[in-house]
């Protein structure tokens, strides 16, 4: 078959364009396929842009949805506030206002219930000592706690390093030590929640402490000054729940610069020397704290149900309780 036969029996499968190209039918039929499946793909491809821009984009009347509030935290990011000089916490506003300061415990990860236990509630008061709690779950909790418009305490097992560090480093802002008897043991739970002093220049807030600085949640949920502003807003409170703590109150209020609360922990200060609230000797320890605590200028808790005694002003429990569990002296 010559040249001519070809270009005539190829005719209705080219264009003018690949008239002129002294190719094969066979060459031609690939090549004119290979075109127009790049022509589909291109369709294809602007097509899927254009319906992916319609979807991103809110229609008439509707607005685009809101960013939550760790992401709008993470944008707001700009200069560091000086130290000192933010108040996020707001229940050392209250405090300030003399206001009595009440909370919810919870010790599960059901992230509704935790919620809810913020209606009304200053605090929340997480439990890690007597619960079984994973710091992620204790985590997400605290990001539900904020969000409701509530200030996040964790008790930690006891004054150690890595409980602390991850409370803190998860956003609370109140660390609660329980079972102190020892000044040591005071000191570590200052130590560990505070801050160095940052900037020598622009020191953090004092007590300085062994605080480590790195990547945390706790920046993201309290905005940019969080850095400069954690020491002046994580309050530092201990439990005295046996006779060698309150024995050496005095002394740890004394010696141990940080502490901001004092709480006397009824039910083991009762347990721990046989005896109950509203007994005698329950009674004249529960005394020796009080009026050391209220001496030395530190605010002083206890359960919910002694909020009638004088002195006392942050309480783990609701307001609705109102019976001291004694006769008022």
């Amino acid at each position: 078959m010559n040249r001519k036969t070809i270009n005539s029996a190829a005719a209705p499968l080219k264009s003018n364009f690949l008239s002129i190209i002294p190719i094969s039918s066979s060459s031609t039929i690939h090549l004119v396929a290979a075109l127009a499946f790049s022509a589909i793909t291109l369709v294809l491809m602007a097509s899927f842009a254009m319906a992916q821009q319609q979807q991103e984009r809110p229609t008439q009347g509707q607005q685009a949805p809101a960013a939550t509030a760790p992401a709008a935290a993470q944008r707001s990011r700009g200069p560091a506030a000086a130290p000192g000089s933010l108040t996020f916490n707001t229940v050392i506003t209250k405090l300030n206002a003399g206001q009595q300061i009440f909370s919810n415990t919870i010790s599960r990860p059901d992230l509704e219930a935790a919620k809810k236990a913020c209606e009304g509630q200053d605090f929340i008061w997480i439990e890690m000592q007597h619960s079984t709690l994973t710091w992620r779950e204790t985590q997400n909790l605290i990001e539900v706690i904020v969000e409701a418009g509530s200030i996040p305490f964790i008790r930690v097992p006891s004054a150690n390093v890595g409980d602390i560090q991850k409370a803190t480093d998860a956003g609370a802002l109140g660390i609660v030590v329980p079972m102190v008897d020892s000044v040591e043991e005071a000191r570590n739970a200052v130590l560990y929640s505070k801050f160095p002093i940052g900037n020598s220049e622009s020191p953090n807030t004092r007590p300085w402490g062994h605080r480590s600085a790195g990547g945390n949640r706790a920046s993201a949920l309290w905005g940019p000054g969080y850095a400069t502003n954690a020491n002046n807003n994580i309050l530092v409170m201990i439990q005295i729940e046996n006779p060698a703590g309150v024995g050496i109150i005095d002394d740890i209020l004394e010696e141990v610069e940080g502490i901001d609360i004092v709480m006397v922990a009824s039910n083991d200060f009762g347990v721990q020397a046989g005896d109950r609230d509203g007994s005698p000797t329950y009674n004249a320890r529960e005394e020796i704290v009080r009026k050391s605590v209220l001496a030395h200028g530190k605010i002083l808790a206890g359960p919910s149900r002694w909020q009638t005694r004088p002195g006392y002003m942050l309480f783990q429990g609701r307001r609705s309780a109102t019976n001291t569990g004694y006769p008022a002296r």
